[in-house]
């Protein structure tokens, strides 16, 4: 008996099955295994994700780890006994990823994933440690975000003028929505008569399905903003630009009643357009930056302004202040000291 637990070991003889028994023992004495199913990785982690961690994941988030399981983690862990991974094979496994070139931050997505599941057999009884724990994973170098100034802001909208792009990206700038949450903007999201847009949708890619909409990102996500009177005035514009599309395209239009349509009235593929975004960038003699950057513009640009970083919160869509705070911070040292400057106007 082990800690109220029987514990049975077998072998040809009776020093054979008690040399096994006395291995076991010092195996548990030295937190290597458990008393657990000798369950496969495969049988475990198929059982965690699709009856556990399932329940806690949006549906694009539980395709995403359905697919890192497929490709990655069963070909490699699953013939294995759970109590069988080591932290050494979990290290090689993240350095052959790396050298079959894929992405320090896609490496460390596979990673936490594994990690996580590992965890719960921890937390849950069936292994002693988690074999993730003091792995090295490959440096990822951190993309710096771009933030353009007011000045950057209306030269880029002043290039993108006749653009089929011009009134999503002032949308973008002046808003902080995210670029799917635009590209799912329907004619019915938008209140013309009280200048608001209603999101509660965004644009995902799916393998094997393509463009199809799904949940917003967080419960925040959900939310309605004001918008700015240069955008109430090229909704007008838009229309026509999506007459024009509708008739041109024919029997071929499929009628979504959406805001940003593409040739055929269907859903803008973000990576279809991100050339002609590129292209726009160059004219306004601007250097590279991704759509989310636009979203990290407004941000900045709105509290620059002396937006209270709360409006700029719900706006965003963020769940707490806090993450806003994180995110936009370097900002603030500039507003205390436009309001040390109206202090001394009014005290000097």
């Amino acid at each position: 008996m082990y800690e109220g637990r029987r514990i049975t070991k077998y072998g040809k003889t009776e020093k054979e099955a008690y040399t096994n028994l006395q291995r076991t023992l010092d195996d548990l004495k030295q937190g290597r295994i458990v008393l657990g199913p000798k369950q496969t990785v495969e049988q475990y982690l198929t059982y965690w994700l699709e009856h556990e961690h399932r329940l806690k994941v949006e549906p694009q988030t539980l395709r995403v780890y359905r697919s890192i399981f497929r490709v990655h983690l069963i070909p490699e862990f699953g013939h294995l006994r759970l109590d069988q991974i080591s932290r050494e094979q979990v290290q090689m496994f993240c350095a052959e990823l790396f050298d079959d070139g894929l992405a320090p931050g896609y490496i460390k997505q596979v990673y936490v994933l594994l990690s996580s599941a590992l965890q719960e057999a921890v937390e849950n009884g069936l292994l002693a440690r988690n074999p993730c724990h003091r792995v090295t994973l490959p440096r990822q170098e951190r993309y710096q975000a771009r933030f353009l100034t007011l000045e950057e802001s209306r030269r880029l909208v002043a290039a993108a003028k006749g653009h089929r792009l011009w009134l999503f990206l002032l949308l973008m700038l002046t808003t902080g929505a995210r670029c799917g949450e635009v590209i799912g903007l329907c004619w019915s999201d938008i209140d013309e008569k009280k200048g608001e847009m209603y999101i509660g949708r965004t644009i995902v890619r799916i393998n094997g399905v393509g463009l199809v909409p799904s949940d917003p990102k967080s419960r925040s996500s959900v939310r309605t903003v004001r918008l700015s009177q240069p955008v109430l005035e090229g909704l007008e514009e838009q229309r026509r630009y999506i007459q024009e599309l509708r008739f041109r395209a024919g029997v071929r239009w499929k009628e979504y009643n959406l805001l940003f349509p593409n040739r055929y009235g269907s859903y803008l593929d973000r990576w279809a357009i991100r050339g002609q975004f590129q292209s726009i960038l160059g004219k306004a003699g601007l250097p590279y930056m991704r759509f989310h950057d636009l979203r990290h513009s407004a941000a900045t640009l709105l509290l620059a302004a002396g937006v209270h970083i709360k409006v700029v919160q719900e706006m965003l869509g963020h769940s707490n202040v806090n993450t806003t705070l994180q995110m936009y911070g370097h900002v603030l040292p500039d507003m205390q000291q436009t309001a040390i400057d109206k202090l001394n106007d009014m005290f000097g």
